[in-house]
């Protein structure tokens, strides 16, 4: 099928060259469908030198910030255009095997994943489809799931949306991703067989060049007052960040009532 996959990176091409665009070369992903998105024209010329010609097709001069570069990219794509992004830090990915002692082995086919996850999105008539948020085969599943699940944001596809969903703060941005997409469309995909593993607040550059946990805690607040029925703090999580987790509330409260 027709996609392009979209990778914003920040100040760090060699990351972006050993990690995200080596798998998805192992996994003969069509380099003419690969976008790396950068903060400017410097950057984009740093990402030239460094990046291997054979393993995208093509660099293209964003906007900074993480909430702000996820708008422009479904600004600058074509609306429905169907779109896998990718953060820059991806290392591997693993899938769901029920009869190995872990659970879990390497991914086999990165294409097939693509294609499920915007298969899946139609017959579930929505727009958003992701994969699992733990690389951990004894938590993962042969399942998928259609309801309120979040959705990571290392690697995740959509029909674009265009300006029609629009990302307010880069902090919990997956989740804001995810809890937008559900309003609008009623539901969203999850592939609940499949994650990547990723370097998620441990690279430096990226998303770790700011003072983060202050624009963290405002996220969250927001995230609460804004989505009152579907979030809630999750102070069992040990990251050193405030954590939420997402769930469609007004379901437990209909079986109440």
């Amino acid at each position: 099928m027709d996609y392009s996959v979209v990778i914003p990176s920040y100040k760090r091409p060699e990351g972006c060259r050993d990690k995200t665009l080596a798998v998805l070369h192992k996994y003969k992903i069509p380099k003419d469908k690969i976008f790396v998105v950068v903060a400017d024209k410097e950057q984009k010329a740093e990402y030239e030198a460094v990046l291997d010609p054979k393993t995208y097709g093509e660099i293209l001069v964003g906007v900074p910030g993480l909430a702000e570069v996820r708008n422009w990219i479904f600004e600058h794509f074509p609306k429905g255009t169907p779109l896998v992004c990718c953060d820059d830090d991806i290392r591997s990915f693993i899938e769901y095997d029920g009869s190995v002692k872990r659970h879990e082995r390497p991914l086999r086919s990165l294409k097939d994943i693509i294609k499920r996850g915007f298969a899946e999105c139609k017959k579930a008539n929505c727009r958003f489809w992701g994969v699992y948020p733990s690389a951990n085969g004894f938590f993962m599943k042969p399942t998928v799931s259609t309801d309120l699940k979040f959705n990571i944001g290392s690697f995740w596809g959509c029909f674009n949306p265009g300006s029609e969903i629009h990302l307010d703060r880069s902090e919990k941005e997956d989740y804001e991703r995810t809890l937008k997409f559900f309003v609008k469309d009623g539901s969203v995909v999850r592939l609940n067989f499949v994650s990547p593993k990723t370097a998620y607040y441990k690279e430096p550059g990226g998303m770790q060049t700011r003072n983060r946990l202050k624009h963290q805690h405002v996220a969250v607040k927001a995230l609460l007052k804004k989505y009152p029925e579907f979030v809630k703090s999750n102070p069992t999580r040990k990251s050193g960040f405030p954590e939420i987790r997402i769930a469609d509330r007004r379901i437990t409260q209909k079986k109440r009532d």
